[in-house]
């Protein structure tokens, strides 16, 4: 299997710079399919980014009364349901009732008329297409041009977390430093490269992209959760498993992964799409975004492999139980179902999709899972799927216990970034207090979070210059 990966990486190489008005004669549109390798700066990270911040404000504007305090999550499935590649920055605008009807069911069920609900579909159709085409040419060609250059700034924000900071022009991303690392480890050793500038843009790009994949909103990330640590702790010694198809340079525990967005990724050692990954044996994990669309063709993909395979091969599929889904149909009925296993909800978790730049990292499930096994014949000789493993895997999955002990300030994740410029700092712990810090660095105190008593309202106000109160992360 090490052969067979081996071989995988050296064909997919690592990415290559292609300027833009090369990309855009191979496809005529720099998101449309094309055979040349797909490139990415900084700036047009940075473009894309602010103008997803925008989207992101006209979603909120048209939902937000009707779907509530969690648009945010609505907002990110429709732009995965809505993008015709995983790694589009933006969803392809205009009408689309078929990739809308989703969020039509959902706005439908929060009380608007069938009418209602396709109006606000074509306004966010527009709107993500005007987006779109405000970033086409957006980035310079040179990667070390100065509209390019990367900034980085280090920062504590209590309880022993540091984070750093990483800016291009205006817009300022943060990760935590642990995750940062592991960027670095990351890159070396895809690239063999160790110029600290490169490294920095590359970095800058990774986030700002996923950032944009999600909506830029400090609690999204729900599309791009994985399992557990523990959980790849076992895959591995009961079924081998060396290589997830669906990660991230965040989020990837194994050396080999697949994940969406080549132009970023490449240079973290990304395999590339997992519907290109095509290995003749191996055991995989899969947990891939939860949309009906890529878990349709993520079955329609590992049935293909399996069905022309002789060697052993065998895929470990984490997706919800959507039992009136027919994507979920698909993979549960399939002739190489070996085995499907029910996770109920609450009890088993998954790490938040937003892991790099959050403190909280697991969150117990709200709903039932399905861990579904597909094999060949070969497949499932090698790598049996016993009750013992099954058990292992339960154990493996369980949410951690509460610590009682615990500041409740950490779960409202102030120190997520805001998206234009801004972001929030936490106080340490005795503290109890959100800060605020603009663009120049300075901070202040805008709001408190005392057990025993109210916030004064007078410390409660938004001074001049920006800030926010401590109730806006309460929804």
């Amino acid at each position: 299997m090490d052969a067979i990966l081996a071989q995988m990486r050296a064909a997919q190489g690592i990415v290559e710079e292609v300027s833009d008005d090369d990309a855009q004669t191979a496809a005529g549109d720099e998101f449309a399919p094309s055979t040349a390798k797909a490139s990415t700066t900084p700036s047009k990270e940075a473009a894309y980014h602010k103008a997803m911040v925008s989207l992101c404000a006209e979603f909120a504007s048209a939902t937000k009364d009707r779907l509530g305090g969690r648009w945010y999550a609505h907002f990110e499935s429709w732009l995965y349901s809505r993008r015709e590649r995983p790694d589009e920055p933006f969803p392809r605008g205009g009408e689309d009732a078929r990739r809308d009807k989703e969020l039509v069911r959902k706005l439908r069920a929060a009380g608007s008329t069938n009418g209602e609900a396709k109006y606000i579909c074509k306004r966010l159709g527009k709107a993500s297409e005007a987006a779109r085409r405000s970033c086409l040419s957006a980035g310079a060609a040179d990667a070390r041009d100065k509209a390019n250059r990367v900034r980085e700034n280090a920062f504590e924000v209590g309880d022993g977390v540091r984070k750093i900071e990483l800016a291009c022009g205006k817009v300022k991303l943060e990760i935590n430093e642990k995750h940062y690392e592991k960027l670095r480890a990351m890159y070396a050793r895809a690239t063999r490269d160790r110029d600290e500038d490169g490294f920095r843009r590359a970095a800058f790009c990774v986030l700002a992209r996923y950032a944009t994949m999600q909506g830029t909103h400090y609690k999204a990330g729900n599309m791009q959760a994985s399992i557990p640590p523990r959980v790849f702790d076992v895959l591995r010694e009961r079924f081998d498993v060396r290589c997830e198809m669906f990660a991230s340079p965040f989020n990837a525990y194994f050396d080999e992964y697949c994940s969406a967005c080549e132009a970023t990724d490449a240079a973290f050692g990304s395999l590339g799409s997992a519907f290109d990954f095509e290995p003749e044996s191996g055991s995989f994990e899969c947990n891939p975004p939860f949309e009906e669309g890529i878990i349709s063709k993520l079955a329609g993909h590992a049935e293909r492999m399996l069905a022309s395979r002789k060697e052993p091969l065998s895929f470990c599929v984490v997706v919800p139980k959507w039992t009136e889904s027919q994507a979920w149909m698909r993979l549960a009925k399939s002739v190489y179902c070996a085995k499907n296993v029910t996770l109920e909800a609450k009890e088993h978790a998954f790490v938040n999709g937003a892991q790099h730049a959050r403190v909280d990292q697991l969150t117990a499930s709200a709903a039932a899972t399905s861990v579904i096994f597909l094999q060949n014949k070969a497949g499932k000789r090698r790598w049996p799927v016993t009750d013992d493993a099954i058990l292992a895997m339960r154990e493996a999955f369980a949410p951690p216990k509460r610590d009682s002990t615990r500041d409740t300030v950490e779960k409202w994740d102030p120190d997520a970034p805001l998206g234009d410029g801004r972001s929030t700092r936490r106080l340490p712990r005795d503290v109890k207090s959100w800060v605020y810090a603009n663009s120049v660095g300075k901070k202040r105190t805008v709001g408190t979070d005392s057990a025993n008593e109210e916030p004064k309202k007078k410390k409660a106000k938004v001074k001049s210059g920006g800030g926010l109160r401590a109730s806006f992360f309460r929804e």
